[in-house]
């Protein structure tokens, strides 16, 4: 029995709308044995010499429901060799039910990739449907995913590709039925301990009945608008990702931090999404809660990094933003020594901008610690002195005591932040460390009544410039949220 032409117009159509076109090009499908992919297999077999396309099938056998999981792999294998489509089966072992979807999604797509490599395929094709768009939009908002979950399921994403999203699932049963092809049903689909089947069989049916029986529809309707707000957004974002971006390699994406706080509260998502995907190789699983704690750390005191999804950090680092998947980039870098010579009276180093003032009096409000203020007996300290980050074995002796003190206890002692310790200034005259920036002077190096010549070292912090002029912009910080 020939197709109906209506089906192949329908996918055509969809196809050339969303411009996923594949002519001449090499496709691997994803074959489950379930309707949608067994759907699938059988449109790209009638339209291969339309398309001028190569298809290769594979299917994962997790493995997880035993005899069934041999019947599925059965059952994909007789219908490729029927339809003469060549077929590559990959058995996977996943263990424990923690997080089992997220953990056979990322398996299956490590053999895609694979496969595609080594095979020197184009494209992936995955056959969900116009419902498990719907359902992806509530699962993806109760995630929080921002707009580009809300737009759900997209056509193609890099080279992974949706071709049936413009067909509801009893319409592609209904297509099979009528070529007489037949089907695996999963049971698994049933087990309510799986978020989405809870959301299919439970929450949808429950909203359908108690507000909109055309639920789904008005989902996918609104992820179709959504996605060209989205792709509208996107594209201007990756312009200005490229602009900011410092260093790009597979390990390690840096970006100029205040370039980034300058663009739109509503690229920030996507910049830093894309600097994700770039390290992480994953086009998912970055979502509003990783950005709002990369945010947190644009305007930390020195050196600051948060952990995100697959192994990656976000580390602030000075006027940087670097994205890693490389657990040695936590070690902050040491910043060079700075010499300053006595006739110097201005100097900016690390995040900080000081100035440097000899008195013969002292100023009304004299301390000779006040914060980012220190002020020492000049003839204390030999000329021409640096600043410098710490080393191994500094020690001084701090204001007040009468014995040395190792530098690292005293960090430990004042709960500095073990990341932030390289970051903060170190002035040494050659003999000694005189002043521990923001912290403590050194007690040889204080003044008394016999003193003739006063040092005063004033800091300003340059990160705190920024953040009041970034604090003018905090209406609207998340303005996607509203999207």
């Amino acid at each position: 029995m020939s197709l109906s032409s209506d089906y192949i117009k329908r996918l055509m159509d969809y196809l050339e709308r969303e411009q996923i076109l594949c002519t001449g090009e090499k496709l691997l499908l994803a074959v489950s044995g379930g309707a949608d992919s067994t759907a699938m297999l059988y449109f790209y077999y009638k339209l291969r010499f339309v398309l001028n396309v190569t298809l290769l099938a594979v299917h994962v056998n997790h493995q997880l429901r035993g005899k069934s999981s041999d019947l599925d792999e059965r059952s994909v294998k007789e219908l490729c060799q029927k339809l003469n489509i060549p077929l590559i089966v990959r058995k996977i072992e996943l263990s424990g039910d923690r997080d089992l979807e997220n953990r056979a999604r990322m398996a299956r797509f490590e053999i895609f990739d694979h496969i595609l490599e080594r095979y020197r395929f184009d494209k992936v094709l995955l056959a969900h449907h116009k419902w498990d768009l719907a359902e992806t939009v509530l699962l993806n908002l109760f995630r929080g995913a921002g707009l580009s979950g809300m737009a759900g399921i997209k056509p193609r994403q890099g080279n992974v590709l949706h071709p049936l999203l413009c067909f509801k699932p009893q319409e592609l049963k209904d297509m099979l039925l009528e070529q007489n092809i037949s089907w695996r049903e999963d049971e698994s689909n049933l087990e309510r301990k799986f978020t989405r089947n809870r959301i299919r069989h439970d929450l949808i049916p429950a909203l359908e009945k108690q507000y909109n029986p055309q639920l789904k529809d008005k989902l996918t309707e609104e992820a179709t608008i959504l996605a060209q707000a989205d792709r509208y957004i996107s594209e201007r974002a990756l312009r200005r990702y490229k602009k900011i971006c410092l260093d790009s390699s597979n390990q390690r994406i840096v970006l100029s931090l205040p370039d980034l706080l300058k663009a739109p509260d509503i690229e920030h998502f996507y910049i830093l999404r894309e600097a994700f995907q770039q390290v992480s190789g994953q086009h998912q699983d970055f979502f509003l809660a990783n950005l709002r704690e990369i945010q947190s750390i644009y305007l930390a005191q020195g050196s600051k990094y948060v952990s995100l999804p697959h192994g990656i950090f976000a580390i602030k680092r000075y006027q940087e933003l670097v994205i890693s998947s490389n657990p040695e980039e936590l070690q902050s870098e040491v910043a060079e020594s700075l010499q300053i010579e006595t006739e110097r009276s201005r100097a900016v180093h690390m995040d900080y901008r000081f100035r440097f003032k000899y008195l013969r009096v002292l100023p009304r409000d004299h301390q000779e610690y006040k914060g980012l203020r220190a002020i020492i007996d000049a003839d204390k300290i030999n000329s021409g002195f640096m600043i410098r980050s710490r080393q191994p074995g500094d020690r001084f002796m701090p204001l007040g005591m009468r014995s040395f003190k190792k530098l690292k206890d005293f960090f430990i002692d004042e709960k500095v932040a073990k990341y932030d310790r390289d970051l903060i200034p170190i002035f040494d005259d050659g003999e000694k460390i005189f002043w521990i920036c923001g912290h403590r002077i050194d007690e040889r190096v204080r003044y008394t009544e016999t003193t003739n010549r006063f040092l005063m070292i004033e800091a300003v912090s340059l990160l705190n410039k920024q953040k009041r002029a970034a604090s003018r912009k905090k209406r609207g910080y998340y303005e996607f949220d509203e999207l």
